[in-house]
This record gives C-alpha cells, structure tokens and sequence, in this order.
C-alpha cells in the first residue's frame, strides 16, 4: 500500500460575535485556560464547570447563562461619558464589553482543554446579551453562550444533547480509563507509547469524511475511539484528542503535559500533540504513527524539529522522512509566549539523569541550581565564592553575569572603552568592555549593583543576538519596554517563566543561582540546535 501523510479537515467555529485576542499570563498549570485573566478567566472557570456538567449527564441543555459579573459593570464615567452627555450609551457600553471580553478565545481554550467534555460539540457557537442602565451604572445582562450540538447527538434541539448518548459517551469514557489503568505501573515514556499503540490499534483514518459532505461529530471526536466497535474510525482531530485525554487520566512521574495543537501540516488542515517531558517539548503526531503512513511506528512520536525565525512553523527531518508542521495564527500565545517551542533533537527514553556534583558544600543534589552550577565550573564559566562554596543565594551582581556571558562566549577581546573608567585588576573588565562593544549596557551602569530579573534576560538575550520574540506575556511588562522582547524570548524558550500567572517582577533582584540557571538553560538549547543542524 502506497505510503500516505493523514491530515483531516478542521471545522473552523462560527460565531455570531467574534472579538479579538486577549492578553495573556504565564501558563501556570499547562492549560490553555489558566493563562487567560480577568473576566476572560472568569466566564472561562464558569463554562468549563457546566460543560463537565453536560458530559456528565447532569444538564442536557448547551445554552449557559453566565451570571452578573461584577467585572461586567461601569461607571459612566468608566465607559468615557462625560456628566450629562448625550452620546450612544450602548455603542460605548459594547465597545467596553468587546475591550473585556473575548469569546473567541474562551471557546478555543475549553475546546483545547476538553478533549472529552466537549465530545457532543458542533464546532458553532454564539453569544448573546442585553445591557441596562440604572443611574450613573451601566452593565451586561442576561449574558448567554450557546454551543451547538453536533446532529449526532441532540436531544430535542439544537442546543440540547441527547441522554442516551451521553450515555454512550459515558461507556467510551470508561474504557479509556480502563487503558490507563492498565499502564499505571509503567514510566512516563512507556505509558506514552502504550497509548499510541492503543489508539493506532482501536482506530484507523476515516478517509471517508475528509472530501467534505460529513457533519462534524463523532469523526472529529474520541468516542469512537473508545466505544469498543472496530468499524468507527475517526480523522486526526480523534487520534490526538484520545492521546491528550489518555494523558489527562494519567498520574505521571516526572512533569508531563500533553497539548493539542491544530494548523496545517504541510497544506492541509491537520490537529497534533506537543507533549512536555523533561522540561522540554516534543511533537506526536499519532495520526501519522498509524500502520501506512509515512511516520509509522515512532518517527513523528515525540520528536524534535527545527523552528522557523517566529517560531510558527516546524520541520523535521530524517533520512527521506520531512514533515512540515505550522501552528495555527490562533495559537499564538494560548500556551505560552508566542507558539510552543519544540526540543531540537528527539526524546531519548532512559537517558542518563544523575546529577554531576560541582563539589560546593552549598550546592546540594536535587536543588534547581544544582547541575547548572556544575555545568558552570567545568565549562570554566562561573567559579565559586570559595573553594568549599558558591554562594548560590547570594544577589548576582552585573559584573558578575558578564563574565560568566563573556566566558561562555570563549572570552571575545574588545577594544578599550576609556568611557567606562575599568581598571585591569577587576574581573569583570574584559566581560563590560565586551558588553559595551555589542551596546548592552544601559546608562549608569554599575558592574558591582546587583541584577535585576529584567536586565539578566535582557542581557541573555542581545549575548544571543537579539532573536525574535513576541511581547506582551506579563501585566507588568509594557510592550514597548527596552526588555520586553527578551523577556518574551527567556519565556518562550524555557529560559526562565512568570512569578505568577500574570507578573514577571522585572526589578526583583537575581541571585547567582537563578543566574547560573538562566544561562544553562539558554546554552543548553543552543547545544542541541547545533547538534540537530550538524546531524
């Protein structure tokens, strides 16, 4: 049989009201929803709740009334009505609704973290809502999110699903955790594989549907992978749903999260998985792992890739096999800062973890610090305080980051700067003089003042030569501050994270561990892009 890439059409959702992307926190539980904020994460907590409602049979109806919403009520004066003016109130009051609330984004961050919930969904939404005002406050009532219902499963009507095959779902939902219960014993990695090799056993591509002409249901979704009947098959929307939902029931060992992903592969629409393991992130294509495809077996299972300048697109590459990956403009920022990055070189199950010992009484085993301290000193880039210590927690200074930049880099020689006044005995002078050449230093720069958090990335980052990076991941990040392109490329690739969902701190001070850790983290990727290239 001629080998084949499998992509399926995607249903793109209709809206009635459609609004424009919102702003964005640090992800702190590795769904899309925990990064939305404000109201956006309100109504978000509230629709996921009743949808879980739904899959669980306790409601049959898909028309949720969101409640008053206090983040949903302003002053005229808020809405920019000045005493007494005659302006369209309602013109004003739905520009600030559109301001604050982004139906779009809520709709594609549940359908991302439901894979099961939604099974009954027809990929159409709309919104509804009337306003009223009373005195000087003006606000959103009888707020309303209608979700169809896929024809496959109504029950009286297009916002209603049918109990019977709730029912159904139900029973499919059963098996499923029927198939983690039987790896539950296994490591990460052998869990991961054993769901593929389920999924690819229970399924086959639905090549029946992808000419157009099908209603979008059960196809798209994981039931039939779990309903137990040989003759349902599904697209690619189906394999990576199961595969996700498979890793949602799961209790792992290390940090694995499994994400969907949807774009295009290649030119046709196609739906994926981005898999965290290891603190880093892979691509599964378990669609394209099924018997008669191309990537058959393991070759687009937790892969490594290669990323465009922006960091939508990705390639991989092995031998004949290429595969062409571009995630889909509304991806952008749902997980993390930009799109999700992918690792440069495949997972290895079983590679070597132990720790190597920097040999500092104060760097314990197990600590975060621990292996960049040690890769550290014997890369000849950072030196302790003493013989016995490193000081971890003590505040890292700007000379200090320098130096250890400017040793990483092999110690460039720059020419004499007489502007920064250094003399030769400071340790730090070849590292500021080095600095000063490629314009990193700011005006007052003191080499014995500690770090702040948005200094270090931002010295990272231009050491890197300023690679792209979208901005605008923080509250207290302003977009158009000197460091917000670096501190949007520290996040995207791992470098460093939020304090919190929605801040970065940018003036909390750096200790010498947490700078060690930034710089390994940000060499450690460069090493493995280079390797990938010179492979």
């Amino acid at each position: 049989m001629k080998k084949r890439w499998t992509a399926a059409f995607l249903a793109l959702a209709l809206a009635i009201v459609l609004l424009p992307a919102p702003a964005f926190a640090a992800a702190a539980d590795g769904s899309a929803g925990s990064r939305l904020t404000g109201v956006d994460r309100e109504i978000y907590e509230y629709l996921k709740s009743e949808i879980i409602q739904v899959a669980q049979g306790k409601r049959t109806s898909t028309e949720f009334r969101i409640p008053s919403l206090d983040s949903l009520n302003w002053t005229r004066e808020e809405l920019g009505l000045t005493e007494g003016s005659q302006d369209n109130v309602l013109a004003k009051l739905k520009e600030k609704f559109s301001q604050n609330v982004h139906m779009r984004q809520i709709y594609n961050c549940l359908s991302a973290d439901l894979p099961y919930d939604l099974f009954w969904k027809n990929n159409r939404y709309s919104v509804g809502q009337t306003f009223s005002q009373q005195g000087n406050q003006v606000s959103v009532r009888d707020f309303v999110f209608r979700i169809e219902v896929a024809p496959a499963y109504r029950g009286s009507g297009a916002y209603s699903v049918s109990p019977d095959k709730v029912a159904y779902a139900q029973q499919a939902a059963k098996n499923a955790q029927a198939i983690v219960s039987k790896y539950q014993d296994l490591s990460d990695w052998d869990k991961l594989k054993a769901y593929r090799e389920e999924i690819c056993r229970l399924v086959s591509y639905n090549t029946a549907v992808t000419g157009g002409g099908a209603d979008y249901g059960d196809p798209w979704q994981l039931v039939y992978v779990f309903d137990g009947d040989p003759n349902t098959n599904v697209v690619c929307e189906g394999y990576s749903k199961a595969f996700k939902y498979l890793c949602d029931l799961s209790r792992f060992d290390g940090d694995v999260v499994c994400r969907i992903a949807t774009g295009a592969m290649g030119a046709g629409p196609h739906m994926w998985n981005v898999v965290q393991i290891d603190g880093k992130n892979y691509l599964a294509d378990v669609t394209n792992c099924d018997s008669d495809t191309l990537g058959e077996g393991e070759k687009l299972f937790l892969s490594g890739a290669q990323g465009s300048a922006d960091g939508q697109t990705w390639t991989i590459s092995k031998g004949s096999l290429r595969a062409v990956y571009t995630y889909a403009a509304e991806e952008k920022d749902m997980f993390t800062g930009g799109w999700l990055a992918l690792s440069a070189g495949d997972f290895v199950p079983g590679a070597p973890t132990a720790e190597p010992d920097s040999g500092f009484a104060d760097v314990p085993a197990g600590t975060y610090f621990a292996v960049p301290v040690a890769w550290a000193v014997e890369e000849q880039i950072a030196k302790g305080t003493s013989p016995s210590t490193y000081s971890p927690g003590a505040p890292c200074t700007h000379g200090e980051i320098l130096t250890f930049l400017w040793r990483a880099e092999g110690e460039p020689v720059s020419p004499e700067n007489a502007s920064l006044m250094l003399g030769e005995d400071e340790f730090y002078a070849g590292a500021v003089r080095w600095a000063a050449g490629l314009g990193m230093l700011a005006e007052g720069f003191d080499p014995c003042a500690p770090c702040s958090r948005a200094d270090a990335v931002r010295y990272i980052w231009s050491a890197f030569q300023q690679p792209y990076a979208a901005v605008g991941c923080f509250d207290d990040v302003s977009s158009g501050a000197e460091y917000a392109p670096a501190v949007g490329w520290a996040v995207s690739e791992g470098v460093t994270t939020g304090t919190s969902d929605t801040t970065f701190e940018p003036d909390t001070i750096c200790s010498r561990g947490q700078i060690i850790t930034f710089l390994y983290r940000a060499y450690q990727n460069q090493t493995d892009k280079i390797s990938t290239e010179i492979l």
